[in-house]
């Protein structure tokens, strides 16, 4: 293992950037007197670089004087009144969702296919989906029992 100088040098290098930021930092945070500190040197008077700014920023435009410009806040519409309009609410009840017969195989154990509550329920004779009992499956229709009540579903052909 080599102890020469070359092994220091990056060590010292990076010392020392740290002091000099360290230095820097301090200075800069008495200069304005962070922290209570009193200021050491403050600079006094402007650069003459920035004086034509300053003497700009110092000049007044009376076309943007603030009493021309309207405050949107507090600014009212003028309302207009008119007579009170009289609603009338119709309620209309919407008719009760139905079960969609989506296709028929019919062979020796006939089937159907049927599109209820965003859900597609594969039937048979006799069977019970949801809150439907199967009666029969013929090859154009399906019949379907919902309580009381008997739903026929037909079967559409492609081109209506």
């Amino acid at each position: 293992m080599s102890r020469g100088p070359e092994t220091w040098i990056p060590s010292l290098v990076a010392l020392a950037v740290l002091i000099a930021a360290g230095t820097q930092t301090v200075g800069a945070l008495r200069v304005t007197g962070a922290f209570g500190w009193q200021p050491d040197a403050v600079p006094v008077g402007v650069p003459p670089a920035y004086e034509t700014v300053n003497r700009a920023l110092d000049r007044g435009d009376p076309r943007l004087a603030l009493t021309s410009v309207r405050d949107p806040f507090t600014a009212r519409m003028q309302v207009v009144p008119r007579a009170p309009v009289r609603t009338v609410r119709h309620e209309t009840l919407a008719p009760p969702a139905l079960p969609v017969l989506t296709a028929i195989v019919w062979d020796s154990d006939p089937r159907a296919l049927v599109h209820w509550k965003d859900r597609e329920w594969t039937v048979r004779e006799g069977g019970l989906f949801d809150e439907f009992q199967v009666l029969s499956i013929t090859r154009d229709q399906v019949s379907l029992r919902r309580g009381e009540a008997t739903l026929v579903l037909q079967r559409r052909n492609p081109g209506d």
